[in-house]
């Protein structure tokens, strides 16, 4: 379900860092409903028992009891020399 690149995996275990998936409020209108992309950021959540604790490639990787079941990916971004984390995958309907 959840994934990792192989690139994403380094990267956390160099910086000795798990990573955690945080969701963005949901936007409603009259008929629709629409949700970002989760963000990938290092470290443990700041309320980790909202969260469950997957272990993926050695990495641990915290996921919100209430995100959609869908594959994500957590992979590593780099512009100019530096990284960040992303997620890919994330359906937009």
């Amino acid at each position: 379900m959840y994934s990792i690149t192989p690139a994403a995996a380094d990267y956390l275990k160099k910086q000795d860092q798990s990573v955690y998936l945080d969701l963005p409020p949901a936007v409603e209108g009259c008929c629709f409903q629409l949700q970002e992309s989760p963000s990938a950021k290092m470290g443990v959540p700041p309320n980790p028992e909202a969260y469950a604790r997957h272990n993926v490639d050695g990495v641990t990787v915290y996921v919100p009891h209430g995100l959609k079941p869908v594959p994500l990916t957590v992979a590593v971004s780099s512009f100019l020399g530096f990284k960040k984390l992303i997620v890919e995958g994330w359906p937009l309907v």
